[in-house]
Order: structure tokens, then C-alpha cells, then sequence
């Protein structure tokens, strides 16, 4: 029970605390890690691909209600992000450096890429300008910032081994 709560708390704080203070302070011209993929990330290593997708949906909805055009759109993709690392859980060696920055480099950039896609198609606009421009960059920042954490949540139990 103690694992659950410190994985919930550490998930949540790294969201909300990451995406309204965090990031709008360390953006380099517009470019800022995206925390709550990353909170989606930890959430789904540490408990799997049904507790990583409902965690999710939950953050995507949070993040919807600031975007009322396209509701729906990041509980989707953020669905889809933690059923896909859950399920990648015991595939990956986790522990070493460059396998996380690879994993929240790729789960940033196919969330992304599955948000512009869906996006440019409702609201008629050019996918690949904004997909270079915004998503290869937030990308890359989001994986440089987001193995300290990774490695913050293995030191503190959050990542336990699988039973």
C-alpha cells in the first residue's frame, strides 16, 4: 500500500508541479519538457499498462480542460502512451541510462507525432512544420529532464522489480 501511495503522489507532484511551474521556467525559446508524459511514463513502469493507461487518461483530461476545441485529445493520446510503456514494462532493461532517455524520447515523440497528426487534421494546418519545429525538440528535452527523475523515482522504490 505504501508503494501505491508513493507511486500516486510522486506521479501527480511531477505533473502538476512540473507542467505549471517547472517547465515555463526552464523553456528554452518555447521549447519545454512535457512532465506529465513523464509522470504518465513513471507511472506506467512502476504499475503496468491498465493503471498507466486509466493514470493516462485521468492527466489527459486535466490537460483537455484547458483546450476545450480539441476535448478528448490528450486523454487519448496520454491512454494510449501509458497502455503502450505498461505493456513494454518487462521487455526493457531499466536501470540504465540511455534505455529511459530512449524510452521518453520515443514516448514523447509517438505522443506527439499521434496529437499533431489528429490536430492538423481537425483544424486543417501543416503537420510536418509543427512535428519538426515543436515535437523533435520537446522530444529530446523531455528525455534530458526526465531521467533524473526516472532515476530520483528507482532511489527512492518507486520502480520496484516485478513479483
Amino acid at each position: 500500500m505504501r508503494v501505491f501511495i508513493r507511486t500516486t503522489l510522486t506521479w501527480v507532484l511531477v505533473a502538476l508541479i512540473g507542467e505549471n511551474v517547472v517547465a515555463p521556467v526552464i523553456a528554452i525559446r518555447g521549447v519545454a519538457p512535457d512532465f506529465a508524459i513523464v509522470a504518465v511514463v513513471l507511472l506506467a513502469m512502476s504499475q503496468g499498462s491498465l493503471v498507466g493507461a486509466v493514470g493516462g487518461c485521468a492527466v489527459g483530461l486535466v490537460q483537455d480542460l484547458a483546450v476545450p476545441t480539441l476535448l478528448g485529445l490528450h486523454a487519448l493520446c496520454k491512454t494510449a502512451l501509458g497502455y503502450l510503456v505498461g505493456r513494454s514494462r518487462g521487455r526493457l532493461v531499466y536501470g540504465l541510462v540511455l534505455v529511459e532517455a530512449a524510452l521518453l524520447f520515443a514516448a514523447t515523440l509517438g505522443h506527439d507525432t499521434l496529437f499533431l497528426l489528429i490536430q492538423s487534421r481537425q483544424q486543417n494546418e501543416a503537420f510536418l512544420g509543427s512535428w519538426v519545429k515543436d515535437a523533435i525538440p520537446t522530444a529530446a528535452y523531455t528525455a534530458v529532464a526526465g531521467v533524473p527523475l526516472i532515476r530520483l523515482a528507482d532511489l527512492v522504490g518507486i520502480l520496484r522489480a516485478e513479483d
